[in-house]
């Protein structure tokens, strides 16, 4: 995906942000850019007619760092404050790249 003006992109909601307040942690200036992609596969283990147990792969990458890390999103206190305005002494942990594995149990009714 190719975004010119970050218009599709959804803000870290840090403290209620939102595309009408915005946020200083991901600008949506019209003269940023982001590029994205994704990968994902799956494999199916069908034991019977109404069961499947599927195990999922996906990769995400971005050009800017958009993925929640380890160390989250939400600051300390909790979204507590005003959404357009920096917390002090805290920094959003983001990443350029998210993988993840993901096994389900689906059961058909």
């Amino acid at each position: 995906m190719n975004n010119p003006g970050r218009y599709l992109v959804s803000l870290p909601p840090i403290n209620g942000a939102d595309a009408v307040s915005g946020s200083p942690y991901f600008t949506a200036n019209p003269r940023r850019s982001l590029q994205s992609l994704g990968y994902f596969g799956d494999a199916r283990l069908e034991a019977h007619t109404v069961h499947h147990v599927p195990l999922e792969y996906g990769y995400r990458h971005a050009s800017v760092p958009y993925f929640s890390g380890p160390g989250g999103i939400t600051c300390p206190g909790g979204n507590t404050g005003t959404p357009a305005t920096r917390v002090t002494d805290w920094a959003l942990d983001l990443r350029k790249d998210e993988a993840s594995i993901r096994l389900t149990i689906m059961v058909k009714f």
